[in-house]
């Protein structure tokens, strides 16, 4: 391995130490064996990571384009959840890193700058994940997706976003039912909180109105 010295590198210069795999859209991955404890970067694609709750119904976390790695929680400490969920999104094709990699006191010290970036990628996923969690509760659907918007608002710092998500999958992702979902964003509308709401084009017109309902 190169020494510590050399340029910054990026999964895609080490990709030798890595398997391709290539799995159409619809696909659902199976981690199981030695696949538990390795991990992917994804190179095309988009991968959504869901779980089974208790109840059965699946809920959405979190939707990976490529460039991501996921699984390195698994590699870096051997445990798995049993109910976690990969489903590509589109024609997927992923790179599959020995997981031993990230235990090796080498390629740390050879690759500083991709240790950097997993760390980042890490805390990244932890605030989606914490984020995603904070939906689920006592409160209403509606103020559920209110707080959404909100934090979506305020993360891109627009009243007018593209959310990337269809109904079906926002509604996964707040754990509610997508008619659920349906009445609450046509009830947005008829209290002109929101003018448009597609998977393309998010239009907050009151973002008072907005800030009030997720407060309750």
């Amino acid at each position: 391995m190169p020494s510590s010295r050399s340029s910054a590198h990026t999964w895609t210069d080490i990709l030798s130490l890595a398997t391709r795999h290539a799995w159409p859209e619809g696909y659902s991955l199976v981690l199981d064996g030695d696949a538990l404890t390795d991990f992917y970067y994804i190179e095309k694609g988009r991968l959504l990571i869901s779980f089974a709750s208790q109840n059965g119904r699946e809920r959405s976390i979190i939707c990976l384009e490529a460039g991501n790695l996921f699984n390195v929680s698994s590699a870096l400490t051997g445990f798995d959840n049993p109910d976690s969920q990969y489903v590509c999104k589109q024609d997927t094709v992923l790179w599959r890193f020995p997981g031993k990699l990230l235990l090796s006191p080498d390629f740390v010290r050879d690759y500083p700058e991709l240790i950097i970036e997993i760390m980042r990628s890490l805390a990244n996923k932890n605030l989606q994940m914490h984020e995603s969690l904070s939906y689920t509760g006592p409160d209403t659907a509606l103020v559920q997706l209110a707080r959404w918007m909100q934090r979506a608002a305020e993360n891109h710092d627009s009243t007018s976003l593209r959310p990337g998500l269809t109904q079906q999958e926002l509604a996964d992702r707040l754990g509610i039912h997508r008619a659920t979902l349906v009445r609450c964003i046509h009830t947005l509308k008829e209290r002109r909180i929101v003018s448009k709401f597609t998977k393309n084009s998010l239009i907050i017109i009151n973002m008072d109105e907005l800030r009030l309902l997720a407060e309750q």
